[in-house]
Order: C-alpha cells, then structure tokens, then sequence
C-alpha cells in the first residue's frame, strides 16, 4: 500500500528509526511508460456503481499512471469554509471521496470529516496519504487550519441508510452522483440527502464535459432539488434550513 500511496503527492509519509511517523520530502515517481498499444481506457470510470472491486481496479490505476492528483481537480473549498463557519456547521460527509484529499483538508481546517467510498482500496490509500500542508491549504484556497478537526475514511455504498448515517451539517459529493443511470439517480441523491441535518448544505459538484457555448453549462442533478423544493444557495447569508449548493465544471 505505501508503494502505491507515495505516488499521490510530493511528500509520503516514512517510518523513522524511532518508529514515529515523520512527513518527508520526496521526489515524484516517474511514470510509467505508456504502452503504444495503450487505449487510456483506465482514464475512465468504471461502468458501475455498485461494484467495489472495479472501482478498486480504476483507483489502482490512477496512481500506477501517475495521475491520481487529478481527484482534486476543481476542488476549491474557500467559500465552503466561510459558509460553514459562519453558520456553526462542524460535521461533514464526504461522498464518493476516491482518492482525494479534500475530506483532510477540511479536517484541517477544523471541521469533523467522514469521507464515505464505495471502494475499500481507495479507502485505505487515502487514508493513507501524507499530503504537505501547502496541498491542504491550496484546496482550502488558503483558509486557516485549526487542529480542532477529527478525520474518518469509511468504505460502503452511499446506498445503504445504515452506513454514516448522520446527520451531517454539509454533504459533499464531487463528480459522483452523476456516475448513476437516470433511472438510479432520484434513489441514490435521496439516500444522500437522508443523511443531511433539518438545517445544513448539500453541496453537489457536476462536471459537464460536453459543454460548449452558447449553452448554458448543466448540473446532472439540479432537476431533482428543484422538484424536490430545495433552495438554491451559494454561500450568500445564514442558512436556516436544507440547500442545495450546485456547481458545475467544464473542460
């Protein structure tokens, strides 16, 4: 696990002579040289949401090609963390977490953290990272750390009411719930959403990669809280019920 683990930052985590842990500076590993013959299929996510072991298989491959640091591509969480401390909000559930480091980041700035992924491996590998301060910081759009923060990496199906059951003052899902047939979809943002305190944030990241002006970038799941009444909101004063934060990437 260490060898696939040092791979996801520039800093790992090595035992000392003492026994203690101690972060460290290394040099990225090169990476591995790209087969002509290679399709970049491993690039994709698995066709499936329910099956750990595929999952687990895709995770494996973004650190052997090098390019598991693309898990916290758009991650910004500056504004999150105003609007959460502004509103007293302390626990947050991290949904569909792969191998980012967003759920430390925010554990750094203070926050109770449990990040909840359907893959056991990439579980244990992210619990397992050692990112440097600076890393944490940049998601943090440089918010101020805290060491009053408490961090938990779950492995289960967001499905299944019985894990992290809550409730969370924020819910956070990036790139996930999108993952989840038409048909599956209305099932799996409620099992969400269940997990949710009568006063706190959904904050739900879409990535739109088939956008192209003039249209209007669209959120996979936005249809589903206006049906279900839920106030759109982006960080703009106190929150006295259940909103629903969208943001949609492009590229």
């Amino acid at each position: 696990m260490r060898e696939f683990v040092r791979n996801l930052f520039r800093s790992r985590r090595e035992v000392s002579a003492s026994g203690e842990d101690e972060l460290e500076p290394t040099t990225p590993p090169e990476r591995p040289a790209l087969a002509a013959e290679d399709d970049y299929s491993w690039l994709m996510p698995p066709d499936t949401v329910t099956d750990p072991a595929m999952w687990d298989r895709y995770w494996r491959d973004q650190i052997t090609h090098g390019v598991a640091g693309f898990s916290d591509m758009f991650c910004d969480d500056g504004e999150l963390v105003d609007a959460m401390r502004a509103n007293r909000f302390r626990t947050v559930l991290c949904v569909g977490n792969g191998l980012s480091q967003e759920p430390r980041a925010l554990a750094a700035a203070g926050f109770n953290v449990t990040a909840l992924d359907l893959s056991p491996f990439a579980a244990e590998a992210a619990n397992h990272a050692a990112p440097p301060d600076d890393h944490l910081v940049g998601l943090l759009d440089g918010r101020s750390l805290s060491p009053d923060g408490r961090l938990e990496f779950v492995a289960g199906d967001l499905n299944d009411a019985e894990v992290c059951r809550g409730p969370f003052d924020v819910v956070i899902e990036r790139r996930t719930l999108q993952l989840f047939p038409q048909h599956d979809l209305p099932a799996a943002l409620q099992a969400v959403a269940s997990r949710l305190a009568g006063r706190g944030i959904f904050f739900s990241h879409c990535h739109d990669g088939r956008w192209r002006p003039p249209g209007r970038p669209r959120h996979a799941c936005e249809d589903w809280f206006a049906a279900q009444g839920w106030p759109r909101w982006q960080g703009d004063g106190p929150v006295s019920g259940r909103v629903a934060w969208l943001f949609v990437s492009t590229g």
